[in-house]
């Protein structure tokens, strides 16, 4: 990597401090100085972000990527920092009618690991001043339909795409080029978008895929495609709504058997939708195990296998072990590696439940 050479001068408490970090952290000078300009830089970027999100100078997703993190992660930011939303709903209906379209488009947000990718067709003009997805009639009439459903919660006016990305959700669009109907869309930029969400799909990894509107669901499973279940896509579980305009009865149908998708994995006590594994000790730190006792074996399956776990909101892979032999019974084994330190303290337990489609989630306790 190619560097330049900067030379500064520096008071001598500041110059002794920069010793005392070197010499804990085994730097050099000079390599201890660049990785506290790396750490402050990358602060300041936050804080900047930040700053600009709070004054109403800027949406959610453009301060992310000024910050350089993912939506979600600025929205931690924002809750640690106690940033409030800048815009009042008055301040947002006054942007929503000024014909503004200089921000090009609406950035994708990328779900957690396991949590709901919602797709729509593109986003209209009116959402794009504003900054936040579906701002158009129909497109409220959707975040209050997601409401009622239990996908969202406690949205604030204008702004229901942050508290839906606030929970792990995402959002993204088969076309990402603004236009104010479908019917200016060409061919060829939807078979494009097609191919560009199934790669998105691949590397999010949602845990349900749901569309909110007919088009994109057929370009990806066919035009014969139905409301409700609707297959998979690149092994993701995927769900069609009712349109906008279908009989309030089917509307209802499909929302309740939307509901009914979400919590199957749960069952209506607390206490049988999680179970603890065995105390995290620091040989399982060191071995980069989880060692999970009987109850817990019901989330993961049967036999020796490889799969992907959800840990502390990461996806990663892992290795099982039931350790059914006959001589007697043991517990399981989850093998994480190196990266259960971050989250794991020994002494403690973790929590391990089923997610949206069976994904095996694993939090702090």
């Amino acid at each position: 990597m190619k560097t330049e050479q900067v030379n500064i001068r520096l008071a001598p408490d500041l110059a002794a401090a920069l010793d005392r970090m070197a010499d804990v952290e085994a730097l050099d000078r000079a390599a201890a100085a660049r990785r506290l300009l790396e750490l402050s830089l990358r602060r300041w970027q936050v804080d900047r972000a930040l700053r600009e999100y709070q004054a109403g100078a800027t949406s959610i997703g453009r301060a992310a990527e000024e910050a350089g993190l993912t939506q979600w992660e600025l929205l931690d930011e924002l809750r640690r920092a106690q940033v409030a939303h800048p815009l009042s709903a008055d301040d947002v209906r006054r942007r929503l009618a000024v014909d503004d379209t200089s921000l090009e488009t609406l950035p994708d947000v990328a779900p957690k690991p396991g949590g709901v990718l919602l797709v729509g067709i593109n986003p209209a003009p009116v959402s794009v001043a504003a900054g936040h997805y579906y701002q158009g009639r129909l497109g409220r009439r959707l975040w209050r339909r997601l409401t009622q459903i239990g996908l969202l919660h406690d949205p604030i006016d204008g702004a229901e795409d942050e508290a839906f990305a606030a929970t792990g959700h995402g959002l993204t669009d088969i076309v990402k080029r603004p236009t104010r109907s479908r019917a200016e869309l060409s061919e060829d930029e939807l078979a494009a978008g097609a191919e560009a969400l199934r790669q998105k799909i691949r590397e999010w990894q949602p845990g349900l895929v749901v569309f909110a509107f007919k088009e994109p669901a057929a370009r990806l499973l066919g035009r014969g495609v139905r409301p409700g279940r609707c297959g998979a896509i690149e092994g993701a579980p995927a769900f069609l709504l009712s349109g906008p305009y279908a009989p309030a009865t089917e509307a209802e149908r499909i929302d309740t058997e939307l509901r009914e998708l979400l919590h199957a994995a749960e069952s209506p006590r607390m206490a049988d939708r999680q179970e603890l594994t065995q105390v995290v000790t620091e040989n399982d730190l060191a071995r980069g195990q989880i060692r999970l006792p009987r109850a817990a074996r019901r989330f993961l399956p049967s036999e020796r296998t490889e799969l992907d776990v959800v840990l502390g909101g990461r996806r990663v892979h892992a290795t099982y072990d039931p350790r059914l032999g006959p001589d007697r019974e043991r517990s399981a084994v989850l093998r994480v590696g190196a990266v259960l330190k971050e989250i794991a303290v020994a002494g403690k337990r973790l929590v391990v439940r089923s997610g949206i489609a069976g994904a095996v989630l694993i939090d702090p306790e």
